[in-house]
């Protein structure tokens, strides 16, 4: 080494400060940038879930069930777990059903007429089919397939509109919960559920329940009406199977039967009254009992149930109806 040459500060033996150490234990390469540690797959990211690495590395994803995880149900509103379980007064349910009413009357009373309107439709046909039955056996022409042809026609037609009412049932409680979770139930939401095929399965596994239900005297009929009320919710709310839907309504029911019968008992004067003045009164009646078992639902899953006003959801389709 000449005496014009600089000596290298970290050359070992000449005074000079210790040479930095990377991560990995070696010394850091001069003359380019810092190399980043060997990385153990087995081993936490020093950069903490969820950050970018500053070399430019794939990014570690966020443990499971931590910030980002997807809600645990599929229907609108917050997921579930935010509300403990908790129950409910039979007045409480008909307050919170009747203040949301009122707040978005014009949207249930038109989503009632129009559940009407799809009800004539197919009754209207049934009808036509007894009476074509009728005539035909005054006139002394009818044959047994005649009438089997008729029946089958009219219980085809009936099968059908059976499953349209019960799919615009499934939607009114889609509403109905988006009430009870503080947002303005509108035509753009009302359509917005999980699964329609699920909706159909459960109403041809309610049906099949019901007719068993006539076999068995008509207490099977008088059980479903009791312990069934929740199963669209559940599907709905929750995206359950039709199955576990309709067995998980009577498990709920049958945990809070009191609450819940005394509200069914309630909801079912409250109807028989609004069918007097010729059933006008089942514009009101009908919402009413749908949110009123909505906010019980919600108070018995420990779902979201909003304290305030409801309010119109940002990004919906088509203004809300007020």
């Amino acid at each position: 080494m000449t005496e014009n040459t600089p000596q290298n500060p970290y050359e070992p033996g000449a005074g000079g400060p210790t040479p930095p150490q990377n991560p990995a234990g070696g010394p850091t390469q001069q003359g380019g940038p810092a190399q980043p540690p060997p990385y153990d797959a087995g081993q936490q990211s020093p950069y903490g879930a969820g950050q970018q690495s500053p070399y430019g590395g794939a990014s570690q994803p966020p443990p499971y069930g931590g910030a980002g995880q997807p809600p645990a149900y599929g229907g609108p509103g917050v997921p579930y777990g935010t509300q403990s379980a908790a129950p409910f007064a039979v007045g409480e349910a008909l307050s919170f059903g009747w203040s949301r009413f009122t707040g978005n009357w014009l949207f249930w009373v038109l989503f009632i007429l129009l559940s009407f309107a799809v009800g004539a439709i197919f009754n209207a046909s049934s009808i036509g089919d007894y009476q074509e039955i009728n005539q035909a056996a005054m006139r002394g022409d009818i044959s047994s397939s005649t009438a089997t042809g008729v029946s089958f026609g009219g219980s085809l037609l009936g099968l059908i509109g059976g499953i349209i009412n019960s799919i615009l049932g499934a939607l009114g409680i889609n509403a109905a919960l988006r009430e009870v979770s503080g947002e303005k139930a509108t035509w753009g939401t009302l359509f917005k559920v999980n699964s329609y095929p699920m909706i159909i399965l459960a109403a041809l596994l309610l049906l099949v329940a019901g007719f068993v239900g006539v076999l068995l005297c008509g207490l099977g009929l008088i059980a479903l009406a009791i312990f069934a009320p929740f199963t669209y919710h559940n599907v709905v709310d929750r995206n359950l199977n039709a199955w576990d839907a309709l067995t998980g309504s009577f498990r709920l029911v049958g945990k809070n039967f009191g609450s819940v019968f005394l509200l069914e008992l309630a909801l079912l004067g409250i109807n028989l009254l609004g069918a007097i003045p010729c059933l006008l009164g089942w514009f009101i009646t009908f919402p009413l009992s749908l949110l009123a078992l909505a906010f019980a639902f919600r108070r018995l899953t420990g779902g979201p149930v909003a304290s305030g006003p409801a309010t119109a959801s940002p990004g919906t389709m088509g203004p809300a109806v007020a």
